[in-house]
């Protein structure tokens, strides 16, 4: 009896020094940043459209975090994980470790504060609603989040981001990369709930600039662990260590 309560002091404390974010499932999207459509360092167009996977942790009941996966090299991963409250971190790990492990630890040296400099352009933003759109005979629910501000869309040749959301996957609340968008789901959650089959970014002029297709989702049992004593109120993430092609656009540099 005495081993059981120790064994239980040490597991509760354990337990209450991590922070920890649970995941249920993984979703794979297709994204393809096209042709001279996105500014490289400097501000060099891209020669030709880029096609790559992109995967995401996320939870079905909290949309407040999430984690991104994308592909190092042929032995690692590069992960981005971001909560909206307040905590961002990039790392990188073996393939076969994340592949295989049910708690993802993040060191204190990779953790940093993070903070939404742009949450004010809700005032300056807003979802509207579009006619459903027939994908292989299917209909998606379809969303816009565009510019309220005229004059400013025009100075700024602000962009427009897109949303086909898949009606059967109600069981999921929407998913926002970007933190603009999620501030104003929070705002106003009238906003569907279900997985994003496709996003996609349309410019100023009307041009494509970036698509991200659902390939496929699992339901999955992850964690990412934090130790409660790391000390990130001090450390604030560069842009670049949050941050996905898409928001590095010069026409969404408003909408982080």
């Amino acid at each position: 009896m005495k081993l059981l309560t120790i064994l239980f002091i040490l597991y509760a404390t354990f337990c209450y020094s991590q922070q920890q974010y649970e995941f249920d499932y993984l979703l794979e999207y297709e994204t393809t940043i096209y042709k001279d459509s996105f500014q490289v360092k400097k501000g060099k167009l891209t020669e030709k459209n880029e096609t790559f996977k992109r995967y995401y942790l996320t939870n079905s009941k909290k949309n407040n975090y999430s984690a991104i996966i994308t592909d190092l090299d042929s032995l690692y991963y590069t992960m981005t994980f971001k909560d909206e409250n307040g905590i961002s971190s990039r790392t990188t790990f073996l393939k076969s470790d994340l592949n295989n492990a049910e708690f993802i630890n993040i060191h204190c040296k990779d953790v940093y504060s993070y903070k939404n400099q742009f949450k004010y352009r809700t005032k300056e933003y807003d979802f509207f609603k579009l006619t459903d759109t027939l994908v292989n005979g299917k209909a998606y629910t379809k969303y816009k989040f565009a510019s309220i501000k005229p004059r400013k869309e025009k100075r700024h040749k602000l962009a427009t981001k897109f949303y086909l959301i898949d009606k059967e996957t109600a069981f999921h609340l929407p998913f926002f990369e970007l933190s603009t968008p999620y501030e104003e789901w929070k705002i106003d959650k009238n906003f569907p709930t279900g997985l994003f089959y496709e996003k996609y970014i349309i410019d100023y002029y009307g041009k494509l600039n970036s698509k991200e297709t659902l390939i496929n989702y699992w339901k999955i049992d992850k964690k990412i662990v934090i130790s409660e004593d790391c000390d990130y109120s001090k450390k604030t993430a560069k842009s670049s260590s949050i941050s996905n092609p898409e928001i590095t656009h010069s026409l969404l540099k408003d909408i982080n």
